[in-house]
């Protein structure tokens, strides 16, 4: 398989699992400084430490003048350029998985690595959907033995269920979709 047909699968499978779990709150309008905040308290949680060591601070540059978020090192450092419409924890955390993984792409060390962030961040609800629309694009992830198709969470008839019914909450409103972002990144509520 090319790098570029997983990179393309992996862009399809987060479409597909953030246009059910982010229920069109894509558009959180963070800014750069609640962004930044959110990528130290990330880098500091002791999981990612225990697994995904990465010694190096992050630096969120405003990505102006793109269309899209990048990993990119800058004069030195490690950076994520975050243009106003990609402002969100989803994205922030795909940026910093390519960070760990040492800029090499949308591989399965990559996938894994980023499951793994939105399973300990965003929760397990958001990390099944990612993992479900992995399985239907035929996302590879790291396996006991290699590279592997990613696996549903669930029964595929369950995984479909449980999706609809998720969507139908978040389209009421009866289900809030990243809740706790406010006191994570300093935002004060009303």
């Amino acid at each position: 398989m090319k790098k570029r047909d997983q990179a393309g699968k992996v862009y399809k499978a987060e479409g597909l699992a953030m246009s059910v779990y982010a229920g069109g709150n894509r558009k959180e309008e963070m800014t750069l400084q609640q962004a930044q905040k959110f990528v130290d308290a990330v880098l500091k949680r002791s999981f990612v430490q225990r697994n995904y060591p990465f010694k190096f601070p992050i630096k969120v540059l405003d990505g102006r003048g793109r269309r899209s978020a990048c990993a990119t090192f800058r004069h030195g450092e490690f950076a994520i350029c975050l243009p106003k419409h990609m402002r969100n924890k989803y994205v922030i955390l795909h940026e910093i998985a390519h960070h760990i993984n040492r800029g090499h792409g949308h591989h399965a060390y990559f996938t894994t690595c980023l499951l793994d962030l939105v399973r300990n961040v965003l929760g397990k609800e958001q990390a099944d959907a990612l993992q479900g629309a992995f399985h239907f694009t035929g996302v590879k992830v790291r396996g006991k033995n290699g590279e592997v198709k990613a696996r549903l969470p669930k029964s595929r008839v369950q995984w479909l269920q449980e999706t609809k019914e998720r969507f139908k909450k978040i389209e009421t409103g009866e289900i809030k979709v990243y809740t706790g972002l406010d006191e994570l990144v300093g935002r004060k509520t009303a």
